[in-house]
């Protein structure tokens, strides 16, 4: 039940997080036309969990499981979105921007996994 309770402090500051950076993002760039938003939470969101994972591997043995927990799945769990990728993707694809949507796919997937890879092994290396 601890543990429950750390998730979701976590993921309530993820959720606010996740709010306030995609009113910024969409102040700064066109989110009409493309969800910029979600695509640069998202890949922070996977840039962070790999420095995380990264950190706990190194340095986890004196870490709570619940602080690791909160931080993890609460928080980056509640700053990322892919419900909300699957439905910008989809209804690009309705108004039949394919080239838009298949980008935003690709970066999405290739971006995220290269960025968790590349933060992971950083902060293993510290």
């Amino acid at each position: 039940m601890q543990t429950a309770l750390f998730i979701g402090l976590g993921g309530f500051m993820g959720s606010v997080l996740r709010y306030g950076a995609g009113e910024l993002i969409k102040r700064a760039a066109d989110a009409a036309a493309f969800p910029w938003h979600t695509l640069a939470i998202n890949l922070a969101g996977c840039l962070l969990l790999g420095l995380l994972n990264g950190l706990f591997e190194k340095h986890g043995a004196s870490l709570h499981p619940d602080l690791r927990a909160a931080l993890t799945i609460g928080l980056c769990g509640g700053f990322t979105t892919f419900s909300t990728f699957a439905g910008e993707n989809i209804a690009l694809l309705r108004q039949g921007s394919l080239l838009p949507a298949f980008l935003y796919m690709a970066f999405s997937l290739i971006g995220g996994l290269a960025l968790f890879f590349l933060a992971f092994r950083f902060t293993r290396g510290i």
